[in-house]
């Protein structure tokens, strides 16, 4: 047999010879890139697609937003049961089983949200759904990492590309599909994009060479424990506000159940021969300063994105297709950025281009916070633009540090944790920031009502023109009296909302400031290595 040959075939059982990709040549990778990119940008959407739809929703299913916010964390549930199971379902099944099941479920799952009748059977939908892009994310990222031995780089870059640009597009693709007969169609959208490439990928992908380690039994314990303390932390996010914090006595039992449960997790994980989550790659420092970088990177990308949307579409009721243009040029920036990684990026300049892309994105984070209530669409889309192509430069290289040197368990048992640490993170962050957001806004709105009794007399005159303006249209004195009352008071709530962002923008900046240092602490594999220097 000759030796093209013997790669393309797996080894008979029994083999000792590592894991390895067969050369079917450039072709094949490429439709397999082609196959895979569809997906990823479903799951990156997935996360966000029903923000803008949730009025619609609630309304057409009889509910009220503190319901609805158990939808969101169903979502969340299932994406974390998902993609803790990458190391059991690889050792078992093989990472190409394990996305096709992944796919299957979110299929499956996308259909099912589409015929909920009401919010309960809409939950158990998203956190079906939710499962199965908990797998695919986390199983591509080492399907990505054996196809590409020799371009890793360019491979975590079109990974990172499709979740990334999902999350900035789905606010305009969710507003476009809204304004179709129902809702319902941002579920069924996916249906035949998932069944599609489905197909493509169970016949593109290798198939899963026999492995000679034993099969481990699943940690049902830690699963469990993980799934608890998230429950928690839900209820934290989802009910601390409203009971008041520190002052109730529910805050202390959610606080200390959580925290119990997390220490619980923590050192099971740990001592566990065959743990849900292998948390010994901790102990490499290269891998915990990665992971820990990379919580702050998208803890900031995905909570900027988040205050961007709500600050065009909500704060300036900017058209749903104008929000979208806005962020547009921010996506193709960091296509570029990507782009020019996967090209011109070696591993011995990993390091500097994390550096660089952190240093951008703090700056550009708190460029952000100079947006007011005038600021022109121009401007917001080229401060957005800069922040996003210094985020392109971070992910990619970030990801190969974390995963070098690393045996195929340990990278599928790494892709796992990372992906948690991404999921986690934005939804802590984005819910503190949402909370942070409107206590703020509450405070500065107060501030500026009290300053009314100073300011009356150039307010009243305001309030004669926009009255008059009004009658001028045809509205009386009665209307036009209480239309121009409304609109001073809008006016004044968006203008403290504004400043609130600002804020926020500030906070979240100094916050990835911290990754920095740690940055500096990395040490890569020496430009003298074996293996690929892009690889």
């Amino acid at each position: 047999m000759n030796v093209s040959s013997r790669l393309v075939h797996p080894p008979k059982q029994g083999s000792t010879r590592p894991e390895a990709p067969p050369r079917r040549g450039v072709q094949r990778r490429e439709w397999i890139v082609l196959a895979i990119m569809p997906t990823l940008l479903l799951a990156g959407m997935n996360s966000t697609f029903t923000d803008l739809a949730r009025p619609f929703v609630v309304n057409e299913l009889s509910s009220d937003r503190y319901r609805y916010q158990w939808v969101p964390g169903c979502t969340l549930l299932g994406s974390v049961a998902g993609m803790s199971l990458i190391a059991w379902a690889r050792n078992h099944f093989g990472l190409k089983k394990a996305y096709i099941t992944g796919l299957i479920l979110f299929m499956f799952g996308s259909l099912a949200c589409g015929l909920a009748p009401n919010m309960e059977l809409l939950g158990v939908a998203r956190f079906v759904q939710g499962w199965g892009n908990g797998m695919v994310v986390t199983t591509v990222l080492a399907v990505f990492w054996r196809e590409f031995p020799d371009h890793r780089d360019g491979a975590i870059a079109a990974y990172v590309l499709g979740l990334y640009f999902g999350r900035i597009v789905a606010p305009s693709v969710s507003g476009y599909l809204m304004n179709l007969p129902t809702w319902r169609t941002i579920f069924f959208f996916t249906v035949p994009i998932t069944s599609t490439c489905t197909v493509l990928t169970s016949h593109l992908l290798q198939p899963d060479e026999p492995r000679d380690e034993a099969l481990e039994p699943f940690d049902f314990e830690g699963l469990l424990l993980l799934l608890g303390w998230v429950v928690c932390l839900m209820f934290g996010l989802f009910r601390f506000q409203k009971w008041g914090w520190w002052t109730a006595n529910e805050f202390w039992m959610v606080s200390a159940a959580g925290g119990g449960l997390f220490v619980w997790f923590l050192l099971h994980e740990w001592f566990c021969p065959h743990p849900l989550l292998d948390l010994r790659l901790f102990g490499r420092l290269r891998f915990a300063l990665s992971v820990v970088i990379k919580a702050l990177a998208d803890l900031t990308f995905f909570s900027v994105i988040s205050v961007l949307v709500r600050y065009m579409a909500v704060t300036r009721d900017y058209e749903r297709v104008t929000t979208g243009l806005v962020l547009l040029p921010a996506v193709a920036t960091m296509a570029s950025t990507l782009a020019l990684t996967a090209w011109l990026g070696t591993r011995s300049d990993r390091k500097f281009r994390l550096i660089l892309g952190l240093t951008g994105m703090v700056v550009g984070t708190w460029t952000l916070s100079s947006i007011d209530l005038y600021t022109d669409k121009f401007w917001t889309a080229v401060y957005t633009a800069l922040w996003s192509a210094s985020a392109g430069l971070v992910a990619s290289p970030l990801i190969c540090i974390s995963q070098e040197d690393m045996s195929p368990a340990e990278v599928a048992s790494s892709a796992g944790i990372k992906n948690l640490m991404l999921v986690l993170p934005a939804f802590v962050g984005g819910n503190l920031l949402t909370i942070f957001i409107e206590r703020r806004s509450d405070a500065h709105f107060d501030a500026m009502r009290q300053s009314v009794t100073s300011n009356r007399p150039p307010l009243d005159d305001v309030r004669r023109d926009v009255v008059d303006y009004f009658m001028l249209n045809g509205l009386d004195v009665s209307d036009a009296t209480g239309q121009a009352r409304r609109l001073l008071a809008n006016y004044t709530h968006d203008y403290a909302t504004v400043f609130a962002y600002q804020s926020a923008f500030q906070i979240l900046a100094v916050t990835l400031a911290l990754a920095i240092p740690l940055a500096f602490l990395l040490r890569p594999l020496p430009a003298d290595a074996t293996g690929p220097q892009r690889g």
